[in-house]
């Protein structure tokens, strides 16, 4: 995996506020997503840069059609998901599956402009075994962290030290 962005104390100035390149580049290099664009011509434009990824595989799939970094047997699902994404029809479609033993969920969404025209397919895999063992634990019912029931705190507000 190569360093990071190319410019230097170059800021992204967002509706909601500002990061640095370099922050913008640490926060995917971070999420614990994958997540690959397609634009709306179809091409494999870039994937979050994460430790866990084949990054050699990835990167060679950079700048070509889609269809040629799936397996012929999803083909017809991936036309599918792009087709019902660039009509408007669907906004994101869900896919959960079994990836290496782990349930997985993955996400396509639309990407439009502001204006609603369609720019292309934001593709997020999550595993989601953990979450799902939450789940089956009723961990969401009583707001367990670490196997306990916190005192007059929120998960949401608890902190790792």
């Amino acid at each position: 995996m190569t360093g990071g962005p190319i410019l230097n104390n170059a800021y992204i100035n967002f509706y909601s506020g500002k990061l640095s390149l370099e922050e913008v580049d640490a926060l995917f290099r971070t999420m614990p997503y994958e997540l690959d664009y397609i634009n709306a011509d179809d091409q494999y434009e870039w994937y979050s840069p994460n430790p866990w990824r084949d990054d050699d595989r990835l990167h060679q799939r950079l700048n070509h059609h889609v269809y040629g970094c799936h397996p012929k047997r999803v083909l017809p699902m991936v036309k599918q998901v792009l087709q019902l994404l660039k009509s408007g029809k669907k906004d994101m479609l869900e896919s959960p599956q079994i990836m290496d033993g782990k349930r997985t969920l993955i996400r396509y969404y639309a990407v439009r402009a502001v204006n609603g025209h369609y720019l292309g397919t934001l593709q997020v895999t999550e595993y989601v075994e953990h979450i799902a063992q939450l789940t089956e634990q009723h961990a969401f019912e009583h707001g367990i962290v670490e196997g306990k029931v916190p005192d007059a705190i929120t998960s949401a507000s608890q902190h790792q030290k």
